[in-house]
């Protein structure tokens, strides 16, 4: 017995399928908007199908696909935007979108023969996919998922405008352009369609999925209040610098438990934050390594060098004042600096610096103390003034 099977069907079910898919995953991943914008595009293409296949050349039918192809254009447009954290159309962007949609519209409307009716909403969806390639190549950094979207971006808006003349014969329609007969035209329809389309959502899901293993890599790697590496990863690049040469400082913010017990966890916060902000401008690498204590890895930095880097965070810190804490009232943070190197390795130095640290805690604070590998006992100051 011969099974027949309506290609139409087929692509619409398919296509409905991923859009619930997408949706369900976009509410258990919370994940963006980017999965529900890639769900509505696969829901308004498996809609152009049976629209194409049982409504066409009706007037509904043709008001419908008048809608749903920009809208399906205008959704991948955003999906392809959010999975790649850019900016969203703008208002007048959404303008000349709607305007030329309800252009297509009134024209129906109007009665005018549909080789005029549909070329502003096919307009519309050149241009917002137009639009979306225009943003996409402004970024200065993209890998190779961010190429293949835009790859693609540009292919659809090309297959958009070529399609365009011949777009009447979809519908029963004559077209000035009889480039293929009407039955091989909607076939290659629907297979460019349905390529372009799964396609695009292999790449957006692809993409988010690369989002959300860089968030999770970024919260496993980095300290959640301060935005520097956790101990664990500051201690992996200490490791990996291998025979390079260079210096380390660790450093410890001054009487801090008395920041917290007066002014609250909330004020320390922000000083551990402001602190880490000063840090990060060391051109090094940084990392909190516990509570008020953080590390500095500097490679193919002489340790004079590194003195003098960790004085001019130490004076900028001095200088950072705070609202609940007032201009009275001046912060300050200890250093300890040693080198590696010629046979010493940065786990040793970062034990000697530490011990240089707590040299200049007990020297009275608000230093930087340095720890020489030719000398364990070759200590100098820097302080205040």
């Amino acid at each position: 017995m011969q099974i027949l099977v309506d290609l139409h069907l087929v692509v619409f079910c398919l296509l409905s399928a991923l859009a619930a898919i997408c949706a369900i995953a976009h509410v258990a991943l919370k994940a963006g908007s980017a999965l529900a914008w890639l769900a509505a595009t696969l829901l308004c293409v498996g809609m152009e199908t049976l629209v194409f296949r049982y409504a066409t050349p009706t007037i509904p039918g043709l008001a419908a696909i008048s809608l749903l192809i920009p809208f399906a254009y205008f959704c991948a447009g955003n999906a392809i935007r959010q999975s790649l954290h850019l900016e969203s159309a703008g208002r007048a962007q959404s303008w000349i979108f709607g305007g030329l949609v309800g252009l297509s519209l009134l024209l129906l409307a109007a009665g005018a023969p549909v080789f005029y009716q549909c070329i502003p909403f096919q307009l519309a969806g050149v241009y917002i996919l137009y639009d979306a390639i225009r943003i996409q190549a402004r970024r200065q950094r993209r890998g190779l998922i961010d190429n293949g979207l835009l790859a693609l971006s540009a292919g659809s808006m090309i297959g958009l405008a070529i399609r365009a003349p011949m777009f009447p014969l979809l519908v029963g329609e004559p077209t000035p352009f009889p480039v293929m007969d009407a039955a091989t035209f909607e076939g290659v329809f629907l297979d460019a369609l349905g390529g372009l389309t799964a396609a695009l959502a292999v790449l957006v899901i692809a993409r988010i999925v690369a989002n959300v293993i860089g968030v999770h890599r970024h919260r496993a790697e980095h300290d959640d209040l301060t935005g520097l590496l956790n101990r664990r990863t500051f201690d992996e690049r200490a490791e990996g610098a291998g025979a390079a040469a260079g210096s380390v400082v660790m450093c410890d913010i001054d009487r801090f438990k008395a920041v917290n017990d007066l002014y609250g966890h909330h004020v320390g916060d922000d000083v551990l934050q402001g602190f880490a902000r000063i840090l990060s401008r060391s051109g090094g690498i940084v990392g909190r390594m516990g509570g008020e204590e953080f590390g500095i890895l500097l490679i193919d930095t002489a340790p004079d060098d590194a003195v003098v880097i960790a004085d001019m965070i130490r004076t900028e810190f001095h200088r950072f004042r705070h609202d609940a804490i007032g201009e009275q009232t001046a912060l300050s943070a200890s250093f300890g600096v040693s080198d590696f190197g010629q046979g010493r390795s940065v786990k040793t130095a970062l034990r000697e610096a530490d011990k240089a640290l707590y040299r200049a805690k007990g020297a009275g604070r608000n230093r930087v103390c340095q720890e020489h590998s030719t000398s364990s006992t070759a200590v100098s100051f820097m302080k205040v003034a």
